[in-house]
């Protein structure tokens, strides 16, 4: 999922998509009520830019989709995210190269 972030069409849907529309794109459809939870998590933060939260979004679901997960694990990543300063598409393109599970235990 996370080679998406390279295809041009893929990379104008994050530029435009709500973190809602994404999920249903990355998930097919299938939002189930945790990740509304998670989605709501991020509802009042306003560090990142929409792109960069969407490319966090495809970066997390690329591990989690249809798994069960810490309904809190998104915040943490987009305060990780934030607290390295990824402002930018391309930072957040790099950042997806990160193991996402260590960086997680980490923050836990």
């Amino acid at each position: 999922m996370l080679n998406l972030l390279n295809d041009p069409d893929f990379v104008q849907k994050c530029e435009t998509a709500s973190p809602l529309e994404m999920v249903e794109h990355i998930t097919g459809g299938n939002i189930r009520g945790l990740e509304k939870i998670a989605l709501g998590t991020l509802a009042s933060r306003k560090q990142l830019p929409p792109n960069v939260v969407n490319v966090l979004i495809v970066y997390f679901f690329s591990t989690f989709a249809n798994k069960v997960y810490d309904r809190n694990d998104l915040a943490r990543l987009y305060d990780y995210w934030a607290s390295n300063q990824v402002y930018s598409f391309g930072k957040a393109q790099e950042m997806t190269a990160e193991d996402m599970e260590k960086v997680l235990a980490g923050l836990k």
